[in-house]
């Protein structure tokens, strides 16, 4: 699909500061109603479903964990469900937070998901995060993508570990601890202050609240770099946590996009985008994948909108796309990948399949898919595993099962997937987005 030079700019802008301002998966979910409002949707809870109207878009927010969207047509045959995670490979603040040792203070932290170790030493980190406190007689809570200063997790001088680069298994309890500053002492108020000041600031003259008042953190370790584009034209954009932020973005911007003013009449289908949480550590909380949230909200919307049909009987004809990122095919390390299928940034979006079902997609799946994106002009590629070597899980067979439902998995193919920096290339992000447009509409 050929792109409008101003539009495709202005789109990769946009995202560009999508990514820079959901560091955590709290603020993706505060950027992405935002999105969802400008585009004219209402919010909503699951015990008004009853009383929606065909034709306009909504979307509930489940325990600050999941998002999902939806506009329906008057009698939808069938559902169009896109899906993806919100979380991102990252270390997470233990409590308490400061070890002491040789002169320094290093913030406590313990792994989330997996991630590529080297990566994180010697780069600006920061905290971003979610606290909550007691004011006026409550819990708050209090959101921020930066709480502070600067972290460095320093490397050893290569004089001292001479066999650093014939590679180094690193301990996170050990030799992954940020650096916050100089001193021997507890330094945990001095810690609590800092987020207590960051309340404060920015919270419309509240009261700065005291390290006391500090009830519970969900706190994690990011880079401090912004989303940046580099290569000969531009054509690469590098930034944290484009697993799984990049998909999300896609869904629900091609959603907010085919909605235009906020859903037409138009709408046949019922059409369904949902971001989760917790893929990165299995899926099986409250607002992950395994949640009793899709199930039950898919046949709310079935029975409002499509009373006639038995719900089993309306999924066997609809279609969810799992969209997590996938991998392309390394320039310097091409035997990771299948011989005969190499996939190539700016290519397209991947369909991912495994006979396995570490990836959800079936002959029908493949099929249904492979026409959506012909017939809209969106380019593709298909991705197999090398043999020899394991791919990574999706939230596809889990939705799969859970809702039975044909299900494919895709995603933009990535450098660097796990890293603390990854890389994509410009165009599939738009071509992803235009994707999911053509899907809903």
């Amino acid at each position: 699909m050929k792109q409008n030079k101003n539009k495709y700019k202005n789109e990769i802008k946009n995202f560009l500061n999508f990514l820079d301002a959901t560091p955590s998966t709290y603020l993706v979910i505060e950027e992405l109603r935002r999105m969802l409002d400008n585009a004219g949707a209402e919010e909503t809870d699951v015990s008004s479903i009853a009383d929606l109207i065909p034709g306009k878009l909504y979307y509930v927010c489940y325990q600050e964990n999941i998002l999902a969207a939806f506009v329906s047509g008057a009698k939808p045959q069938k559902a169009n469900i896109a899906a993806a995670h919100t979380d991102y490979p990252l270390f997470k603040i233990k409590a308490p937070t400061l070890r002491t040792g040789a002169g320094t203070l290093r913030i406590n932290v313990e792994l989330y998901g997996g991630t590529i170790f080297h990566t994180w030493m010697d780069r600006a980190l920061k905290v971003c995060g979610r606290v909550y406190y007691e004011s006026d007689g409550g819990i708050k809570s209090f959101d921020s993508a930066d709480f502070g200063p600067r972290f460095v997790i320093p490397n050893a001088s290569l004089h001292m570990n001479r066999g650093v680069n014939d590679g180094m298994k690193f301990s996170v309890q050990n030799q992954l601890l940020p650096v916050f500053g100089l001193g021997e002492d507890d330094a945990n108020e001095a810690f609590l202050n800092l987020l207590c000041s960051r309340i404060a600031k920015d919270s419309d003259g509240a009261a700065k609240p005291l390290p006391a008042d500090i009830k519970g953190l969900d706190l994690s370790v990011v880079t401090a770099e912004k989303a940046f584009l580099w290569g000969n034209s531009n054509e690469f954009i590098n930034s944290a946590g484009l697993d799984d932020r990049g998909m999300v973005y896609a869904i629900f911007s091609g959603l907010a996009h085919a909605c235009g003013d906020g859903g037409a009449s138009r709408f046949g289908d019922l059409n369904v985008a949902i971001a989760f949480n917790n893929e990165e550590c299995g899926s099986g909380t409250f607002g992950g994948a395994k949640s009793v949230f899709p199930e039950e909200l898919i046949k709310l919307l079935c029975a409002k909108f499509a009373p006639g049909l038995h719900y089993l009987d309306f999924l066997k004809s609809s279609l969810l796309i799992s969209a997590d990122m996938g991998h392309a095919t390394h320039p310097s390390f091409q035997e990771f990948a299948d011989p005969v299928s190499p996939i190539i940034p700016g290519k397209g979006i991947v369909l991912k399949t495994s006979w396995n079902q570490s990836y959800s997609t079936d002959a029908g799946a493949m099929a249904a898919f492979r026409s959506l994106c012909e017939r809209s002009g969106i380019p593709y590629q298909v991705f197999t595993n090398n043999s020899d070597r394991g791919g990574g899980g999706t939230i596809g067979p889990i939705l799969s099962s859970k809702l039975g439902i044909r299900t494919c998995d895709v995603g933009n193919p990535l450098y660097a997937m796990h890293s603390l920096r990854e890389s994509e290339a410009a165009a599939d992000q738009i071509t992803a987005a235009e994707l999911f447009e053509a899907f809903f509409a």
